[in-house]
């Protein structure tokens, strides 16, 4: 079953185009990696499939059902983000609460009724990225690791089927990087259909099963497996994404 199909999609900026005629299908349970350089249409692209930018021409499908300005509002009302979970890159844009607790808590809150049942889940989750101890703790005052950790648990808590993630590791060091990427990890292998951007090789190849490359001119070059992708010197070349961390990486492959 596809979770997404995407039939000549395009998105356009005062005319601008921001992403080109793309097609592509994005199955159940498997996970995908966005990768093109900075300005290619990643994010857009991500903010469309989580419903936060539906300005777009072409088709769009969720689980064969139509995903438009026209249909949001009643996939909104049947559970389209308890269902869908999406981290922005910058975490400071989705962080809003107070503190840490009423920062997890805001999703189910807005379908669930028994604090305790909340108060439950907040904990869970909490200890799975050790944040039990900064539930208190004002939004303002986390490090940026801390921060993506509060972001993903707020998403998490709401168990959805599918998660958008841009730029996951983005600005973490060494260790977060490598929590966050286990979690992901684990994930994928209950089954969530993953959806990552990323620039980190080592990130791409642990997590995504296919990855989707987009070039410098909004178009998307290839889609396929990882671990192939990784080895089209010529591919990734022409999408502006190899630097010199990959020169060393691909040894490895």
């Amino acid at each position: 079953m596809n979770v997404y199909m995407a039939k000549n999609l395009t998105f356009k900026v005062n005319n601008k185009i921001i992403l080109d005629n793309l097609n592509f299908e994005i199955e159940k349970g498997k996970s995908y990696a966005l990768i093109g350089c900075n300005g290619s249409g990643k994010t857009t692209l991500m903010k469309i499939l989580a419903g936060v930018e539906l300005n777009f021409e072409g088709e769009l499908y969720f689980f064969g059902r139509r995903l438009d300005k026209s249909t949001f509002g009643k996939l909104f009302e049947e559970g389209f983000y308890k269902k869908v979970g999406y981290m922005f890159q910058d975490t400071d844009l989705q962080l809003f609460n107070l503190n840490v607790f009423d920062e997890i808590a805001f999703g189910p809150r807005q379908y669930i009724a028994d604090e305790k049942e909340i108060e439950k889940r907040v904990l869970e989750v909490s200890k799975l990225f050790g944040l039990e101890n900064l539930l208190q703790n004002d939004i303002l005052t986390l490090s940026g690791g801390e921060k993506k950790k509060v972001a993903l648990a707020s998403i998490l808590v709401n168990n959805p089927d599918v998660l958008i993630l841009d730029e996951p590791t983005n600005d973490l060091d060494p260790k977060s990087i490598r929590f966050i990427a286990k979690v992901l990890g684990e994930l994928k292998n209950t089954g969530k259909t993953i959806i990552i951007s990323t620039h980190r090789f080592d990130v791409l190849l642990l997590l995504a099963d296919f990855t989707i490359v987009i070039s410098s001119d909004h178009r998307i070059l290839r889609i396929g497996k990882t671990d192939e992708i990784l080895k089209e010197r010529e591919l990734l070349v022409e999408a502006n994404v190899i630097d010199e961390e990959f020169e060393i990486f691909r040894k490895y492959l």
